[in-house]
């Protein structure tokens, strides 16, 4: 069973569930698990109505999953973990860059773990957009999209696993929630990789634990306030 906790808001948050009932109860009490899971049922089932099936149609899919890992970790070390940058005399400091900051000053808070509802109107239209825009067919861009959505759906499932007492008796997401729990408490410029390792792999930031000491900074990001607005 969960106990729970009051988020910033006032409202009661689930806390550190302790079984899959109640993970998968406080998952899907976020909107963004909600949207990617239509996302990704919606664009797989479509596909699968259109039928017309052929190799070719393995060929976005295989390379959106190819380089998933190294987007995950570009994204998570260069836009979560941005910095504020003062550009032409006007500080530039992302909101995604404060929430994350925020994130890493409070692990375990869940009621601000997942993606940003807002990003959705503006990132989704233009992924869908690109996609039957550029690939030449309808049915490579459905695929495509299927599976970009469902690998998004598994960062969300993998990241919020790694602040939970709970995890699937698998050892890959064992492993998984271990490292994502290392780059919160150990050291934050390590260890991006949330779904999958293998950027931290082929681009050196998995190092063996016992030559990492813990950061100075593992709950405040770039020695900022930790106390900045979300």
């Amino acid at each position: 069973m969960t106990s729970s906790v009051q988020s910033s808001g006032g409202a009661a948050q689930p806390a550190n569930p302790a079984t899959a009932s109640d993970f998968f109860k406080a998952f899907y009490g976020h909107m963004s698990p909600i949207i990617l899971t239509a996302l990704a049922l919606g664009f797989t089932g479509f596909r699968v109505y259109l039928g017309n099936w052929r190799y070719a149609d393995l060929i976005a899919p295989l390379c959106i999953l190819a380089f998933w890992p190294i987007q995950e970790w570009l994204i998570h070390a260069y836009i979560l973990h941005s910095k504020p940058r003062k550009i032409f005399g006007k500080t530039i400091d992302l909101s995604v860059g404060r929430s994350h900051r925020a994130h890493h000053v409070n692990p375990s808070d869940l009621s601000d773990i997942t993606i940003n509802k807002e990003v959705f109107p503006t990132v989704v239209p233009v992924l869908i957009a690109l996609a039957y825009l550029l690939l030449p067919s309808v049915e490579l861009a459905t695929g495509a999209l299927a599976m970009f959505f469902t690998l998004a759906l598994h960062y969300e499932f993998c990241h919020f696993m790694g602040h939970t007492t709970w995890c699937m008796p698998v050892n890959y997401y064992r492993r998984r929630q271990r490292m994502h729990r290392l780059h919160h408490y150990r050291d934050e410029k390590l260890w991006w990789g949330v779904s999958t390792g293998l950027g931290d792999l082929l681009l050196g930031t998995a190092p063996d634990l016992k030559a990492v000491d813990k950061s100075p900074t593992v709950h405040n990001v770039h020695g900022l306030l930790s106390d900045e607005p979300r």
